[in-house]
C-alpha cells in the first residue's frame, strides 16, 4: 500500500504519544481523529472487513477516522501513535508504508511525543512542522523506493532535472553528460519509464514553478521565464498559451488584480 499525501489536507493535530502492550488480543472501536504510528518494537494483525493485514517493526500505519479494527499484538509492542484531524476528508482503508531509513521516523515521532507532552510556548505549531517532516520523509523514501526499480542512469537524469532545472543550461544534452549517456539513450528510457521526452519532463518542472511566480504577481514575464529556468522569454510564453489556452500576461494581469494593497506595481508589457 502507499501512505497518502497528507499534504493536500487541512491538518489538526490532536495529540502524541508512546504506547506500549504486552502480547494481547484487542478491540478498536470507531473514533473520531485520525491515526497514524510508528512501530519501534513487535508485530501486530489488523483485522476489518474480512480482511487481515500485518504490521512488522518499524512499519508506519495510517488509521482513518470512523474505522474499528481488531488487533492481535503477535509479541510485545512498543509503538509511538499521533492522533489527528483531516478537515474535509473521508478515508475508508488502511495505509501501510515500510520506511527505507526508519531511524529517521523515530527521531521525529519520539520528538513529536516530547513536545506534546511538555506543551511549552508554541507546541501546536512544532507539533505540525513535526508532523510535515514526517510527511516529507514518507514522500521522499517512497521516491527512492521506487526509483531503485528504474535504470540507474533515468533514476540519475531524472534527480540531476530536479536539482538544477531553474538553470537554462540545464537541457536534455547536458543531463546526458552529467550521468555519462547519450541524449538518444536517455530519450529512449524517459520514454520507456515516464512514456515522455525528457525535454517534456524538464519543461514541465520549469511550467510548474513559472505557474507558481505567475500567481505570486511579483515578476515581469521576462523575469520569472528566466527564473524557471527558460532562455528565451517567446519560448516559455509559447509553451504556456499552448498548456493552458491564454497568454502568461492574462494570468499575470489576474494576479496582480487580486493582489492585496502595497504589492509592487507591474508592467506587463
Amino acid at each position: 500500500m502507499r501512505m497518502i499525501d497528507f499534504t493536500k489536507y487541512n491538518i489538526k493535530i490532536d495529540s502524541a504519544f508512546f504506547m506500549d502492550w504486552e502480547k494481547k488480543t484487542a478491540t478498536a472501536n470507531p473514533r473520531k481523529f485520525d491515526a497514524i504510528s510508528f512501530r519501534v518494537k513487535g508485530k501486530a494483525e489488523y483485522e476489518y472487513d474480512g480482511k487481515t493485514i500485518q504490521i512488522d517493526k518499524y512499519d508506519i500505519l495510517f488509521v482513518p477516522a470512523n474505522f474499528g479494527y481488531r488487533l492481535n499484538a503477535l509479541k510485545e509492542e512498543e509503538v509511538f501513535v499521533v492522533h489527528f484531524y483531516i478537515e474535509g476528508s473521508s478515508f475508508h482503508d488502511l495505509d501501510v508504508f515500510t520506511p527505507l531509513n526508519p531511524d529517521v521516523f523515530e527521531r521525529l515521532f519520539s520528538e513529536m511525543a516530547e513536545v506534546w507532552k511538555k506543551k511549552s510556548v508554541g507546541y501546536p505549531a512544532r507539533l505540525k512542522s513535526l508532523f510535515y517532516e514526517i510527511v516529507w520523509q514518507i514522500a521522499v523514501q517512497d521516491e527512492k523506493k521506487k526509483l531503485a526499480t528504474k535504470p540507474r542512469k533515468f533514476s540519475e537524469a531524472l534527480q540531476y532535472m530536479r536539482d538544477n532545472f531553474t538553470s537554462p543550461e540545464t537541457t536534455v544534452e547536458t543531463t546526458a553528460k552529467h550521468v555519462k549517456t547519450s541524449a538518444v539513450y536517455l530519450r529512449k528510457i524517459f520514454k520507456k519509464e515516464l512514456g515522455s521526452a525528457p525535454l517534456k519532463v524538464l519543461n514541465d518542472m520549469r511550467m510548474d514553478y513559472a505557474e507558481k511566480l505567475l500567481k505570486s504577481g511579483y515578476y515581469k514575464i521576462e523575469e520569472l521565464s528566466f527564473l524557471a529556468g527558460f532562455n528565451d522569454p517567446k519560448y516559455f510564453s509559447l509553451l504556456y498559451k499552448k498548456k493552458t489556452g491564454v497568454p502568461p500576461s492574462s494570468r499575470l494581469k489576474k494576479a496582480y488584480n487580486q493582489s492585496k494593497d502595497g504589492r509592487p506595481v507591474i508592467k506587463t508589457k
